[in-house]
C-alpha cells in the first residue's frame, strides 16, 4: 500500500503553449503538489517567465539538444532530484526529446506523466528508419519501465486525455454492453479530426509549435488522440475468441507541397494583397524546395484488422490540420495553441455489425475559447458534444431510436464540470489530478489510466502510417489484446512489427 505524503515535489520539462493553458494552472489547484522545477529553451525565457509568475520554483533554461540528454544536464537533473525528494516528472516537451527525458526519469526511479505522442523521429514523411523507430522507441522504453517494476513501483502516464473524457468513456461502456449481449464485435469505424488550423507558407517554414519543418506532422500531433481513441473504442468489444490477431495499414498525406498547389502565391495575393510579400520572403519554387521533405499537413488512413487472414473490422482515418478555420488575419498572433482562429472538428461512427451504430459529433463555429460562461453545447458552441446511440430493436425493448445525449446528461453536476475551463481543457486538468494523487498516496496503481502498458496498439497505428506512406505499400503488425473481454481491464501484449508487406 502507497503511503500519503501532505506534499510531492514535480519537476515539469517542457514550457509551451499547452504546458501554460493545462499543467500550470492544475499544478497551481493541488496543494498536495509542489512545482519544485521548471525547464525550458533560453529562446523561450521571458515567456516562461511571465508564465511562472508569482509561483515559488526554480527556473532553469538550457540549449536545446538532440536525442540524448547531454552528460551535465543529465547529471544537474538527477542531482536535482536527489536533493529535493522530488518523486514526478511531467515532460511537456517537443516530441522529439521525449524518449531522452524518459529514460532519464526512469533511471532516477521516478513517476512520468508525459505528453502525446509517446515519441516521433525527425523526417518520418521521408526517413523509413525513423519510421519504424517510432515503434523501436516505445518497445524500448516500455522494457526499462518493466525492469523499473522489479525495483519499485511507479507509474508511467501517457496524456492521453480522451480517456478521461466522460463523453469517450459513456461511448466504450455503449459498446461494451452490446457486445455482452450479442458476442458482436465492432467492425467499422470512421474518425475525423479538424484543427481548423490555416497556416501560411512561411509559417510552414518557421513554426516551431507542432511543426511541420522537422519532417513530421499531423500523426504525431493530435492525431495521436485519434489513434488511441480508435482503439480504446475497439477494446471496449474486444471477444477472447474474435479479438484481432493483426493489423495492416494504407495511408496517403498532403505535405506542404500540395497544399501550395492547392493554394498558391496568386490566390494569398488575391486574398491579403501586397502584405502577403511582407510576410512571406519566398518564390514558389523556393517554398517547394524547401518544404519538399516536411511533415504531413493532412491524412487518410485505412487500417485493417485481420483475424486468420480474414479482415474483421475497417478503421477509416482522416484527420486534418487544413480545415475549415476562422482565421480572416496575416500575421500570427502570440498563442499558437488556442489562437491564430482554430476551430476544431471531430466526428466518429462507430458500427457494431446489425446491432448497434453509435456516432460522435463535436463541432465548434469560433475560435474565441478563453471563458466558458455557459455550457454552450449547441451546434458551434465550444462545449458541443453529442451521441447518437442506434440499436437494433432486438436491443431496445421497443424504446424510441436513436437515443441523443449530450455531455451534460452523463456527468452528476453538469453545473460545476468544466467551469471556468472548456469542458475538453477540464479534462485535461483530470489528467494532471489522477497524476498527483498517485504521487501522494490518494489512488493506487491499479486506478491510473493510460499507463504506458496500454498504448502499444495506438504507437504501431502511429508508426505503420508512416512506413505505408513511404513504402506505398500496407504496413502490417501484429495486434494482440491480453485477457480479451468486454468487461475490466485488458492490455495489448507488446511485441515487434510483424512482416512489412
Amino acid at each position: 500500500m502507497k503511503k500519503k505524503n501532505d506534499q510531492v515535489n514535480v519537476i515539469l520539462i517542457g514550457c509551451g503553449p499547452h504546458a501554460r493553458r493545462i499543467y500550470l494552472p492544475a499544478l497551481r489547484n493541488l496543494q498536495q503538489v509542489k512545482l519544485a522545477l521548471v525547464i525550458d529553451l533560453e529562446n523561450e525565457a521571458s515567456v516562461v517567465r511571465n508564465a511562472i509568475g508569482e509561483m515559488e520554483t526554480e527556473l532553469w533554461l538550457i540549449q536545446p539538444f538532440a536525442h540524448v540528454l547531454p552528460p551535465e544536464l543529465q547529471n544537474r537533473l538527477s542531482q536535482f532530484v536527489a536533493d529535493h525528494q522530488v518523486t514526478g516528472v511531467i515532460i511537456a516537451t517537443e516530441p522529439l526529446v521525449h524518449r531522452a527525458y524518459a529514460e532519464w526519469a526512469l533511471a532516477n526511479e521516478l513517476n512520468i506523466l508525459m505528453d502525446k505522442p509517446v515519441t516521433t523521429r525527425a523526417d518520418v514523411t521521408s526517413n523509413l528508419d525513423n519510421a519504424k523507430g517510432i515503434l523501436d522507441d516505445y518497445v524500448e522504453l516500455l522494457d526499462a519501465y518493466k525492469d523499473l517494476q522489479q525495483r519499485t513501483e511507479t507509474i508511467f502516464m501517457i496524456n492521453s486525455h480522451r480517456r478521461f473524457h466522460k463523453g469517450f468513456q459513456f461511448v466504450k461502456d455503449q459498446i461494451r454492453e452490446v457486445a455482452l449481449k450479442t458476442n458482436c464485435p465492432i467492425s467499422f469505424i470512421q474518425a475525423y479530426h479538424s484543427d481548423g488550423q490555416w497556416r501560411l507558407p512561411n509559417e510552414i517554414v518557421t513554426q516551431k509549435y507542432h511543426p511541420y519543418c522537422f519532417g513530421y506532422g499531423k500523426a504525431s500531433h493530435s492525431g495521436y488522440h485519434i489513434f488511441d481513441t480508435i482503439y480504446q473504442f475497439y477494446k471496449a468489444s474486444a471477444l477472447p475468441d474474435k479479438v484481432a490477431d493483426e493489423m495492416e495499414v494504407i495511408s496517403s498525406f498532403l505535405k506542404p507541397n500540395g497544399f501550395f498547389t492547392q493554394f498558391n502565391e496568386k490566390d494569398y495575393l488575391s486574398v491579403f494583397g501586397d502584405e502577403y510579400k511582407e510576410v512571406n520572403p519566398w518564390s514558389e519554387q523556393q517554398l517547394r524546395e524547401i518544404c519538399a521533405d516536411f511533415g504531413e499537413i493532412d491524412i487518410s488512413a485505412v487500417i485493417a484488422l485481420r483475424k486468420y487472414g480474414e479482415v474483421v473490422a475497417n478503421f477509416n482515418v482522416n484527420l486534418v490540420h487544413n480545415g475549415f478555420a476562422g482565421r480572416t488575419w496575416i500575421r500570427p498572433g502570440a498563442d499558437l495553441y488556442k489562437g491564430n482562429g482554430r476551430i476544431k472538428h471531430e466526428s466518429y461512427h462507430i458500427q457494431q455489425g446489425p446491432f448497434q451504430n453509435i456516432q460522435i459529433h463535436a463541432y465548434q463555429a469560433h475560435d474565441k475559447h478563453d471563458k466558458n460562461e455557459n455550457k454552450e453545447e449547441y451546434l458551434g458552441g465550444k462545449n458541443h458534444f453529442d451521441i447518437y446511440v442506434f440499436r437494433n430493436p432486438l436491443l431496445t425493448n421497443g424504446e424510441a431510436q436513436p437515443k441523443v445525449y449530450k455531455y451534460s446528461d452523463l456527468v452528476e453536476h453538469p453545473a460545476d464540470e468544466g467551469a471556468p475551463a472548456i469542458t475538453m481543457e477540464w479534462v485535461k486538468f483530470r489528467v494532471v489530478e489522477e497524476f498527483a494523487d498517485y504521487l501522494a498516496g490518494k489512488k493506487q496503481k491499479h486506478d491510473i489510466s493510460s499507463q504506458i502498458e496500454d498504448h502499444a496498439i495506438p504507437v504501431k497505428m502511429m508508426s505503420g502510417i508512416y512506413c505505408a506512406q513511404i513504402t506505398q505499400q500496407r504496413a502490417c503488425y501484429h495486434f494482440e489484446i491480453d485477457n480479451a473481454a468486454p468487461s475490466g481491464s485488458h492490455y495489448c501484449k507488446t511485441d515487434s512489427a510483424g512482416a512489412w508487406v
